[in-house]
Formats: structure tokens, C-alpha cells, sequence
């Protein structure tokens, strides 16, 4: 998938947003039925409705592809079911044409490396697979974060060259503490008690940072992180570090799990159904080892235009009843509303593969009117 998308993304945004927002309202009144498909065990899902209830150690995590990028669909969820007090997850810089829109980056000398990039790949990449590598001794990253609050348990995920101090952090309270790798070249990571913004100094050459995890100091944590890259297709995780990976998927547990892949699997033109689906089975059994007791939700990918698209969608539908997940088919809620070309004379997609800012804001406020529905319906039979 193209990357330049991103700016589009906001002119139409702007440009167009009052008439786009009529054209969303009406679609969402035409299309009440609810298309979200139910093999979720119902005991999971009383477990989640009742953790969201609780409003307590509630948190949602998102792996994607650039649908999920650029946080507009993820900004809409969080924004409707969630009073975030925490980030979760963060990427130790943003690639190009994405962002958090809980945090705010600026840096200075670095290099970012990004694991879907066939020619950086083989870096021991932990999860989320982005690594910001310090191009000399004094580069840095600003840091800070959108939420009112300022004062978060920060885990730092950090390797470097030689084993000694590795990194500087200073806080806006004065606070200072070196990040110090006991081994060369291996992932280390630290938990401490800053204030934003923050800055973050390398000490050495070469000194790398794979991640945050940003977290409430009581314990008591509300958030949904993403864990998306442009371009990515469902088996980006191997090439990830699985020991690095595993240890990091025990630091935060999720609640709701959203996995939207699909979009750059059908675009490879060597898509095998099979594999897809080996490779999407062991990822989400992964994650299910490390939480247990969440749901999880599959998003199939908005129109594609390409010879593999419905072999695709088919194997996600498969997916969802053999793993007893959830299932959203954006492409099925697209034509029960017109179809990809309604869609682009609305203003709620572009021409490629990706949606307008508003076409993701759509997509987020369906799923979420469809997700209602099936809390309802369980309640109802119980």
C-alpha cells in the first residue's frame, strides 16, 4: 500500500467534512442491521462487557496494517468508549506518514528501521517491529503526551553496542535517570516514574530504542494502543523476535484484541489461502496465550480491486469461526451502503485501497453500533 495517502487523508477531511458528516449519519440510519459476525464464546464476552462496565484495568490493542496507521479509526473507538488515562504501547518514533495522536514526537538524529522494509529486516526486531537507532552520541527525542494528566510509569525497551549507559532520560520535574544495558546488543527494558515531556539522549553510537509502554503509576489502566505499520500484511510478526515479543505481551493485558489485516496480503501477488491462514492461526494463539480471557476481533479489509481480494475475505470469514472471534467485513458494510464508487463520489474513500479520514470515522461508529448489538443480544439470552 502507498504511503503518501496520509496527506489526502486530512484535505478531504477538511475540505469536505460537513457534507461528509450528513452523508455518515444517513448511511448509518440505512444500514441498522448489524454485520458483525458472532463465534465469540459468550462467556468472553460477558467478561468483557463486564470489564468494560468496571471501567477499571480495561484496555483494548490494536495490530493493523496502515487502515489502522494513521489512528483515525483507533481515535474514533478511543475516543467513544474510552476515558484513557494511560497510552499503552508506543513506537520509540513514528514511521513516515504515521502517529499516535496521544503523544507528540521531535527528535533529532535518528534513524528509524521498520521490519516490513525487506531490505532492513533481520535486526531482531521486538514487537510492533520499529527501531530508532541514535546516529551518534547526542541525538535525542522529545517526547511528550496529549492526555491532561503528565506523571506515567514509562518502560523503556532499549539495547546498545557496548554494555554501559545507553541513554539519558530527563523530565519536565527535573528528574534524570541513564537507561544502562547490561549486555551488548541485547533488549533490555527498565520501568520508571517520569513526569512529560520527556528527552531522551543517547550515550552511545549506535544506541537503539525498539519501544514504551506508558502506564498509569496506580495501577488502574485504561487505554487502546496500536500496533500497526503501513504496508504490513497478517505474518509481519515473523519478523519480529518471538523471545522478545513473548516477554513483551506479558507486560500489558488486553481486553478486546482487533486484528485488521488483509488489504496487503491480497495485493501479494504470491497470496497462498492456506498460509495466510497457518501463519494468522499461530499469531492469534500467541496473543490468546498471553491473554487468556480476551476477545478478539477480526477486521476484514475495505474494497480492494485485485484478483485475491475474496480469497482473502473468504479466509478471514474461516478464520473467525475456527478461532470463535469476532468479524467485521468493512467491504460487506461499503456495499450494503453503495459500493466502493458511492463511497468515492462521497467523499468517504479515495481511489486506492484506503478510506477518507471520515470513511474511517464511519467504519469505527458501525462497528461500535454493531458491537452494542451483540452485547445486547447476549444479555437478552441470558
Amino acid at each position: 500500500m502507498g504511503i503518501k495517502f496520509f496527506g489526502l487523508l486530512l484535505l478531504f477531511s477538511c475540505v469536505f467534512g460537513a457534507n461528509v458528516n450528513e452523508e455518515m449519519e444517513k448511511i448509518l440510519a440505512q444500514n441498522q442491521k448489524s454485520i458483525l459476525k458472532n463465534y465469540a464464546y459468550k462467556k468472553d464476552l460477558r467478561g468483557l462487557e463486564k470489564k468494560f462496565k468496571e471501567k477499571k484495568n480495561f484496555s483494548i490493542r490494536i495490530y493493523g496494517d496502515s487502515h489502522m496507521a494513521a489512528d483515525f479509526f483507533p481515535r474514533v473507538v478511543r475516543d467513544y468508549l474510552l476515558h484513557s488515562n494511560a497510552v499503552g504501547f508506543a513506537y520509540p518514533l513514528q514511521p513516515k506518514y504515521q502517529q499516535n495522536l496521544n503523544l507528540k514526537y521531535d527528535h533529532k538524529n535518528f534513524i528509524i528501521f521498520n521490519s516490513k522494509n525487506t531490505k532492513e529486516q533481520g535486526l531482531s526486531y521486538p514487537l510492533g517491529g520499529v527501531i530508532a537507532r541514535a546516529d551518534g552520541r547526542g541525538s535525542w527525542i522529545n517526547l511528550d503526551t496529549r492526555l491532561e494528566k503528565k506523571k506515567f510509569k514509562i518502560g523503556f525497551v532499549f539495547r546498545s553496542p557496548l554494555p554501559q549507559n545507553a541513554f539519558k532520560v530527563q523530565d519536565a520535574a527535573g528528574k534524570s535517570y541513564a537507561l544502562r544495558s547490561h549486555l551488548a546488543n541485547k533488549w533490555s527494558y527498565k520501568e520508571l516514574e517520569f513526569t512529560f515531556p520527556i528527552r531522551i539522549e543517547a550515550l552511545q553510537k549506535g544506541a537503539e530504542l525498539g519501544g514504551y509502554f506508558i502506564t498509569e503509576t496506580r495501577g488502574n489502566n485504561i487505554f487502546l494502543d496500536t500496533v500497526a505499520i503501513n504496508g504490513a500484511r497478517s505474518d509481519l510478526w515473523k519478523n519480529w523476535n518471538e523471545g522478545v515479543v513473548r516477554k513483551q505481551l506479558a507486560l500489558l493485558k488486553n481486553d478486546l484484541i482487533i486484528l485488521a489485516y488483509g488489504t496487503n496480503d491480497a495485493l501479494f501477488k504470491a497470496f497462498d489461502k492456506n498460509s495466510f491462514k497457518k501463519n494468522f492461526k499461530i499469531w492469534i494463539r500467541m496473543l490468546k496465550k498471553y491473554n487468556p480471557n480476551a476477545v478478539f476481533l477480526l477486521i476484514s479489509p475495505p474494497t480492494v480491486k485485485n484478483a485475491n481480494f475474496n480469497a482473502v475475505r473468504e479466509a478471514l470469514h474461516e478464520l473467525a469461526r475456527e478461532e470463535k472471534t469476532l468479524l467485521f467485513d468493512t467491504h460487506e458494510f461499503m456495499q450494503n451502503s453503495g459500493g466502493k464508487e458511492l463511497w468515492i463520489e462521497k467523499k468517504l474513500s479515495l481511489k486506492d485501497v484506503h478510506l477518507s479520514v471520515k470513511g474511517y470515522e464511519l467504519m469505527a461508529k458501525k462497528m461500535l453500533e454493531d458491537f452494542r448489538k451483540i452485547f445486547e443480544e447476549n444479555g437478552r439470552k441470558n
